[in-house]
């Protein structure tokens, strides 16, 4: 998949609050020692070590999928699951200086993050990077793009919008005034998507978005939540699991992926303190193989690092955050758009 990359943020585009769903053990844990030997060894080692410690971005409605998939293929190797957001990376990095126990593998929504600790992570090489797609390597031989997924979505409640929308000019109907919920919170993620829109759509279409009577919301969790709920109608901001999860627990909501996209990705690494990094390595190795791929992207949640995943989404030519370019004064010069395209909101 070639992913045409844009000067964007990236950030946590989930702002939820850490949850320790499983504890991962204590800081004088034992460290054991890398394998050198044959994948089977690898494997044998990771069993005796007996447990992962993950640490991951990712919705329970996509994490337990994997764990459970990764645990059909590796019984004696359990999962423990720390989820949370813009707070990992600090957590991460004081582990690995201190040398404590903690995360053993990283799922994180910026890739470059990875980049600045590439020295402190475990080399990939199990079996499944073969066929691994170049573009999904963040850092070759280390870090893996094991998912991307659009941002920029239609979503809407099928009760107030039963004929539903295929397009962004369709926002501009005069049915949608007054029933379009907008993000008002310009963090470096919205301050992308905001430049994003001004490029691909139009500073007109910007104008006359922002003349829809626009309801406005901090966050996209929230937003589509009011969509759910009948409070509003429309929004053009979210991710696949937060529908899902939505239409999981039976709310009336559909979605569809505009062209032109924005999509955002998650990287992962195994950190080399790890206190497993045998089972560390089998996990890391697992997320690229075909049934790792297939938890993490199939039923459209998002584009696979390999070919050949049922279910997963083309996103070829759509445009992915960067947030290396978005300095505090680039998101100044974002917020000065928002407010003039929509007003302090």
């Amino acid at each position: 998949m070639k992913i045409r990359k844009t000067n964007a943020g990236l950030g946590a585009l989930l702002a939820l609050a850490l949850t320790v769903l499983t504890a991962c053990g204590s800081g004088d844990s034992e460290k054991a020692a890398v394998v050198n030997g044959s994948w089977e060894d690898v494997v044998a080692a990771g069993n005796s070590e007996g447990q992962v410690n993950l640490y991951t971005v990712a919705p329970s409605i996509q994490s337990d999928r994997v764990v459970a998939a990764f645990n059909q293929m590796y019984p004696n190797i359990k999962v423990n699951v720390t989820r949370g957001a813009g707070e990992l990376p600090a957590r991460v990095e004081t582990e690995i200086s201190a040398g404590t126990d903690g995360a053993d593998v990283l799922i994180y929504s910026d890739p470059h993050f990875f980049n600045d600790i590439a020295d402190n992570l475990l080399e990939i090489n199990g079996p499944n990077v073969e066929g691994w797609k170049d573009a999904n390597w963040q850092v070759k031989g280390k870090v893996i793009i094991p998912t991307t997924f659009p941002v920029t979505m239609l979503v809407w409640n099928t009760n107030i919008f039963p004929d539903g929308f295929k397009n962004w000019n369709d926002l501009l109907a005069p049915a949608v005034k007054g029933k379009l919920a907008l993000k008002s919170d310009v963090t470096t993620s919205y301050a992308a998507m905001i430049d994003f829109m001004e490029r691909e759509l139009g500073p007109d279409y910007l104008k006359s978005l922002g003349q829809q009577d626009p309801k406005y919301y901090p966050s996209s969790i929230p937003m589509n939540q009011a969509i759910a709920s009948g409070e509003v109608g429309v929004t053009d901001l979210s991710t696949p699991s937060i529908v899902k999860d939505l239409q999981n627990q039976g709310a009336p909501v559909a979605s569809a992926n505009p062209d032109p996209g924005q999509a955002s990705a998650w990287a992962a690494g195994a950190i080399a303190t790890s206190k497993r990094p045998n089972a560390a390595r089998v996990f890391t190795d697992f997320l690229m193989s075909r049934e790792g791929q297939t938890a993490i992207n199939a039923d459209g949640f998002g584009a696979a690092g390999r070919d050949g995943i049922e279910g997963s989404l083309d996103l070829a030519g759509w445009e992915l955050f960067d947030s290396t370019v978005y300095a505090p004064e680039k998101i100044q010069e974002a917020k000065a758009k928002f407010d003039e395209y929509f007003g302090a909101a």
